[in-house]
C-alpha cells in the first residue's frame, strides 16, 4: 500500500466528530487552565492524552505514524494526537496559528482519509483552536487532469519526470503538500545529495552567488508549485532565474487542485 497508517482509522460523520471534539476541547481547556501557557509542547500533548484516556476517549494515541511510499521512496509523518481512531488533534505552541499549520493538519487528514480534525495553539493566554475539514476522499483526489501541451521532453530525464509524477498522482492522489512530491522526485533522481545542488548565479558573466536547485539533469532543473493565480508571473520569474544560470531548461509542474500542468521554460 502506498499510504499506511499505524492505526485503524474511523471516518466520523460531522455530528459524531463535533460531539467527540466537544469532549476533547473541554479537557484541553482544563489542561491549559491548570498548566498555564508557558509549558513545552510535549507536556501539553501528554497531559491531554492521559486525561482523554482517563475520560474513556480511547484509544488515545501519540505520534501516530503515516508512512507514504513509492517504489524505493519512503517518507513518514506523525500525527500529534489521535483519539478514538478518528479524531486527529494537532497541538502547537506558537505566537499564532498560520496557514502553514492548517495545511499540515489538512495534509494528515487527506493522507489518512479522515474528514475532520482539530488544530490547537496552547501558547496564548486562551487556547486558540480551529476545526480543519475536507470533503475529499482518496477516489476524488485521484481524479486529476494533466495538461502537458506546454511541456517539452528536452532529454531523457524530462520524459522520466513526467512518467514519475503521473505515477505519484496515481499512487497518492493530488492535493497533498508539494514537499512530499518534491522529495520523491529528488529521491528518484539520485537522492537529495545528488539532485539538490547549489548552482552558480551570474550577472553579465560574473558569478554573484549560488542558489540551491533541484536538478533532474546537469542542465535541467525541476520546479513544483501549487498555484491557483499568478501563474504567468511565476513563469516570468522562472525565466529570469534561468537566464542567470548555466541551465538550459526548467521543467515546471503546477498543481492547481485537480488540474496538473506541465510546462517547460527554456532559454
Amino acid at each position: 500500500m502506498p499510504i499506511v497508517v499505524d492505526s485503524p482509522i474511523r471516518v466520523f460523520s460531522q455530528d459524531e466528530f463535533h460531539a467527540l471534539a466537544h469532549r476533547v476541547l473541554a479537557i484541553v481547556f482544563g489542561v491549559h487552565n491548570e498548566f498555564g501557557r508557558l509549558m513545552d509542547e510535549e507536556v501539553y500533548k501528554q497531559a491531554i492524552r492521559l486525561r482523554c484516556e482517563a475520560a474513556g476517549i480511547a484509544p488515545a494515541r501519540r505520534e501516530v505514524e503515516i508512512k507514504v511510499t513509492h517504489s524505493g521512496f519512503s517518507k513518514s509523518y506523525f500525527m500529534d494526537l489521535l483519539f478514538a481512531s478518528g479524531l486527529m488533534v494537532e497541538a502547537k505552541t506558537a505566537e499564532l496559528l498560520t496557514n502553514k499549520h492548517r495545511s499540515q493538519a489538512l495534509h494528515y487528514l487527506l493522507l489518512t482519509g479522515m474528514r475532520h480534525g482539530l488544530l490547537l495553539n496552547l501558547r496564548l493566554s486562551k487556547v486558540e483552536w480551529r476545526y480543519v475539514s475536507t470533503t475529499l476522499d482518496f477516489g476524488q483526489r485521484r481524479r486529476y487532469r494533466v495538461d502537458d501541451s506546454r511541456y517539452l521532453p528536452v532529454n531523457v530525464a524530462s520524459r522520466q519526470l513526467r512518467g514519475l509524477f503521473v505515477e505519484l498522482l496515481d499512487d497518492w492522489g493530488a492535493f497533498l503538500e508539494t514537499s512530499l512530491y518534491r522529495a520523491a522526485v529528488a529521491d528518484f533522481f539520485g537522492g537529495p545529495e545528488v539532485a539538490m545542488q547549489r548552482i552558480g548565479v551570474y550577472d553579465h558573466g560574473t558569478q554573484v552567488g549560488t542558489q540551491e536547485t533541484c536538478l533532474i539533469a546537469d542542465d535541467t532543473a525541476f520546479a513544483l508549485t501549487a498555484m491557483k493565480k499568478a501563474k504567468a508571473d511565476m513563469k516570468d520569474h522562472l525565466q529570469r532565474f534561468l537566464e542567470h544560470t548555466t541551465l538550459n531548461a526548467i521543467q515546471w509542474i503546477n498543481m492547481d487542485n485537480h488540474d496538473i500542468e506541465f510546462c517547460t521554460v527554456v532559454k
